[in-house]
């Protein structure tokens, strides 16, 4: 039977986390005909061989070689090789929560109810960080469940805020189809392609899906330097693209950091349910990434007119840290089809 869906699934040094996407998408019920494509990126710990053994699904592995790896040009290889009219995109980290959580997510673009559609991220609490799980699984209550095609004119009077609102999309579990996707590519950008595709959809006529039933579990525990580069990086291109600045001032940064750090502290002591070292675990290392978060942010929205003002040698090293970051990401993103 041809497929109906491709579901993308770019790996790279997976094991220990792919096998559980794996195992959540062979006990998917009621799920439209699919095929799957593997996007390895030169994994070395077994992964590429993993993946060769599961001759009980439809599966091929298109090997994406050391170096060539970009997240937009190597979804769109994979949706050029894709046989199914929608291309589902998954990283290989999530876990989808339900046996119906294919055909959800699937049901918006197959029906044509939307063009696009993307699944609502879950912290699990007890994988994950509890406190952030207790803050923010809720979090998707507030936004529309389609948002519709928004006229050029419209978008122009609309504020920064809202724009961004409107283009949340996410590829950690989305569904595109297919045509579509062909038409208006991915933006060639490092990361963040997901919502600069969403803005193109929604501005060229097409409608955006938020799958609310869609659940899926993902989550990372970073190190303070990996949060203050991918925030820095996240800063600078929301306000490039969205004249979104987070935080504009170093007196706003460390309001911020203060304000949010006790909350959380007060969550973790007060409000969530764990034992006493996990307490203390989890506020010391919200404290450590929420100041790597805030400094980031700041970092993004500097150039070089903002970084010379007043006497702060602060923002001058915090500026070059961002053009070092922007350059070295950049360099290392393949930027071009």
């Amino acid at each position: 039977m041809e497929p109906v869906v491709s579901i993308v699934i770019l790996t790279c040094n997976s094991l220990g986390v792919v096998e559980r996407l794996v195992a959540a998408l062979r006990a998917q019920d009621s799920a439209p005909p699919h095929e799957i494509l593997f996007m390895d990126n030169a994994s070395s710990d077994g992964t590429r061989e993993y993946l060769g053994s599961l001759s009980d699904l439809p599966a091929r592995i298109i090997d994406v070689e050391k170096g060539k790896f970009s997240h937009s040009l190597t979804r769109m290889e994979a949706a050029r090789a894709a046989r199914g009219r929608a291309v589902v995109f998954f990283t290989d980290d999530i876990v989808p929560i339900g046996r119906d959580f294919l055909a959800r997510l699937t049901a918006p673009v197959l029906q044509g109810r939307a063009a696009a559609a993307y699944g609502v991220w879950q912290i699990h609490p007890e994988w994950h960080d509890p406190v952030d799980a207790y803050l923010h699984n809720g979090w998707y209550r507030g936004f529309d469940d389609i948002v519709e095609p928004i006229p050029a004119y419209c978008w122009e009077k609309f504020p920064p805020e809202l724009r961004r609102r409107l283009c949340n999309f996410d590829n950690c579990a989305s569904c595109i189809d297919r045509a579509t996707l062909l038409r208006l590519e991915f933006p060639p950008v490092p990361y963040g392609e997901d919502m600069l595709f969403a803005r193109r959809l929604i501005l060229s006529g097409g409608r955006v899906a938020q799958v609310k039933e869609a659940l899926f579990h993902h989550w990372h525990k970073v190190t303070p330097s990996y949060m203050f580069r991918r925030m820095c990086y996240d800063s600078y291109l929301s306000a490039r693209e969205f004249d979104i600045h987070y935080v504009s001032r170093l007196r706003g940064v460390i309001k911020a950091i203060v304000l949010r750090s006790l909350q959380r502290t007060y969550l973790a002591f007060f409000k969530v349910r764990m034992p006493l070292g996990k307490k203390i675990y989890w506020s010391a290392y919200n404290i450590r990434t929420l100041s790597a978060d805030f400094f980031g942010k700041f970092a993004g929205v500097l150039t070089a007119e903002t970084a010379k003002r007043g006497f702060s040698p602060l923002k001058r090293k915090l500026y070059a840290a961002q053009r070092r970051i922007v350059r070295e990401i950049e360099e290392k993103s393949i930027l071009r089809y």
